[in-house]
């Protein structure tokens, strides 16, 4: 881990209570994992970590609750978010919060919120709460911090880039002039993409994982280092960058293939989804792309330098909470006391949960 001797000495005399809060967390993909290795991460700091979501299903409940040593807690009443020294927050949820004043308030909480897209509603910013609360905020693409900041967010906006914990992290090795393993991971039903897969089983082992796939699992260090080659497109990307494997960006959107030092700076900027080209080619074309690249793809993976890996270091970004927060929470709550349109937004954050819970609800009656 990252942290410096500093946090080390402090977890050692008192645990830092940190508060992770979703939206959601039910399947294994997106904002779930984020959370996730959040959760991981806190832990691993010997810090003491509560959990909240709207929503918790399997198969994520039950992972999250083994990585946070506890149930998770999806009554927001219960959460109060100005007794814990580090508040991480996804979506729209703090509108859903008790901020009154306690007898356990910290003087102080760090209170940081992911922002995961710049697309959907639940990643939009620019909320009060937002802009009231928030010390900090991490944006998963440099596209997505600055958007964040066109739309009006206030304080520190900087991009964590969907970076890769530690554990994924690993020097080059050599690999053949052609993959021996492929390991895809989607959860769409490209029909190109999808025929280029079974055609590359004729060529190599090819592992689909993800909705559209065999099956759907958690990506892991130990996943990822057995691959020649990954084809994938968002949070798997770091996941192979760190481990120095061969990948070709593609999906739905389409995608630029193989990185080069020439695109990885724009693929990058939109957060490895494909958009930055949305080149699309049929089954066929992907299949000798993806084959006769190959060695480009390999000759990137050896030779991309550390300083430019080191953005996908995931604990750099997540230690950035471990900063002392620069507003006390007596301030933070006199903001809110003195902002008329607060108690607007927090029906809002009440209807945006009933919905998602009566939308879940009937999802899960028609499966």
């Amino acid at each position: 881990m990252s942290q410096t001797s500093e946090y080390a000495t402090f977890t050692a005399a008192r645990p830092r209570r940190v508060l992770v809060a979703t939206n959601h967390l039910q399947r294994i993909s997106g904002s779930e994992v984020v959370a996730l290795e959040a959760i991981e991460h806190f832990r691993a700091a010997g810090c003491d970590v509560t959990v909240f979501a709207n929503w918790i299903g399997a198969p994520m409940r039950r992972v999250v609750e083994k990585a946070a040593g506890r149930a998770i807690i999806t009554d927001p009443a219960a959460i109060r978010p100005f007794t814990y020294d580090i508040a991480y927050v996804q979506h729209q949820v703090l509108g859903l919060l008790d901020y009154e004043a306690g007898p356990d308030d910290v003087e102080a909480t760090m209170i940081a919120i992911g922002r995961l897209s710049r697309r959907a509603f639940l990643e939009s910013g620019g909320w009060l709460h937002d802009r009231l609360l928030a010390n900090l905020v991490l944006a998963n693409s440099e596209l997505t911090a600055q958007h964040l900041k066109d739309v009006g967010g206030e304080g520190r906006v900087v991009s964590f880039h969907n970076g890769a914990p530690d554990t994924f992290f690993a020097p080059y090795r050599p690999r053949p002039s052609r993959p021996g393993r492929i390991i895809a991971v989607t959860n769409h039903r490209d029909p190109a993409l999808l025929a280029a897969l079974d055609g590359l089983a004729d060529h190599a082992k090819v592992h689909h994982f993800g909705r559209s796939g065999e099956k759907v699992r958690r990506m892991t260090p130990h996943i990822i280092a057995k691959a020649d080659l990954v084809i994938s497109i968002g949070k798997t990307v770091p996941y192979a960058l760190a481990g120095r494997i061969p990948v070709y960006v593609y999906d739905h959107f389409g995608g630029p293939g193989y990185l080069t030092p020439e695109n990885r700076d724009r693929a990058a900027l939109f957060n490895f989804t494909g958009r930055c080209s949305e080149r699309k080619l049929a089954g066929r074309e992907l299949i000798d792309d993806i084959l006769g690249g190959y060695r480009i793809g390999n000759d990137f993976a050896r030779d991309v330098p550390d300083a430019w890996l080191r953005r996908y270091r995931l604990s750099d970004h997540l230690d950035r909470m471990f900063e002392p927060p620069l507003v006390s929470n007596a301030e933070k709550r006199a903001r809110m006391k003195a902002s008329p349109f607060l108690a607007q937004e927090r029906m809002l954050s009440d209807y945006v949960r009933a919905s998602y819970q009566r939308e879940q609800r009937v999802e899960a009656k028609r499966r």
